[in-house]
């Protein structure tokens, strides 16, 4: 008996995350580079994102150029694809992907990759996100930035060692204040935190969906146009298996600030 009430709460928890933001103004369009697909596709996986991406007939060169960053895991690299993949063409990415998982529900509970997960409002987010991505216009995609994925990993590596949830480091810096640190943000910055997850793909998407989540408030980040660049970190987290932490910003200025 307690071992089944130990399993319930771990994945009960694995259908919640947690979110704050905090943008203001806005900021001027950037320039996503591309890069040559033909050079890299027969290093691409079967069953691979990248696999899904080009079989769906996405434009890799303007949403994969995350792809030639060697500071980042293919983890992390999906997670920025697939945010690039909803927020160019969110009705599109609706029908294809999120669609589907309606009918893996079972009442409250979701079968996913041959594992019932509990959920704590069963299809209605689900729902809910389809009619909110079919009715979104596209907006930009994000222009990864070193700095950003450098604030995000700074929570990643905490968590993994202190097995710790939520925004606030073990030092007491809260997302704002992460950032600043290693660049001076001009319009704007959030945070989004996943957990369980082993796949980008789903990482994203269950952020997306919002199970629990009262105010929705991670889709609407990742959604925001204000936010134009961004920066991932996935490392192991003790209790959870994944910690997923990403980090936005509208633009930067020149100006450093060192870490107070």
């Amino acid at each position: 008996m307690f071992l089944k009430l130990i399993t319930f709460l771990i994945i009960y928890f694995c259908a919640n995350t947690c979110s704050v933001s905090f943008a203001e103004g806005n900021c001027s369009a950037l320039v996503t580079p591309s890069f040559p697909l033909e050079s890299r596709k027969r290093k691409i996986e079967s069953g691979s994102l990248e696999a899904v991406a080009i079989k769906d007939n996405w434009q890799l060169e303007q949403l994969d150029a995350a792809r030639e960053l060697d500071y980042l895991t293919n983890m992390e690299k999906d997670i920025i694809l697939t945010l690039n993949m909803v927020r160019t063409d969110p009705s599109r990415y609706a029908e294809l992907y999120i669609r589907p998982i309606l009918s893996s529900f079972y009442g409250n509970r979701r079968r996913i990759n041959g594992v019932n997960l509990i959920t704590v409002e069963g299809r209605v987010p689900v729902e809910e996100l389809y009619y909110y991505l079919i009715h979104h216009a596209p907006v930009q995609a994000f222009v990864v930035d070193k700095r950003l994925h450098s604030s995000a990993d700074e929570l990643a590596l905490d968590q993994s060692l202190t097995g710790s949830i939520g925004h606030m480091s073990s030092k007491g810096r809260g997302f704002a204040v992460r950032i600043r640190s290693y660049v001076h943000w001009k319009h704007g910055v959030a945070e989004t935190i996943g957990y369980c997850w082993n796949t980008g793909f789903d990482m994203v998407n269950n952020m997306l969906i919002d199970d629990g989540v009262s105010d929705r408030g991670h889709r609407s980040i990742m959604m925001d146009p204000v936010f134009h660049l961004v920066g991932a970190s996935v490392r192991p987290h003790r209790v959870y298996g994944f910690t997923a932490v990403i980090d936005y910003a509208g633009s930067f200025t020149d100006k450093l600030r060192s870490a107070k």
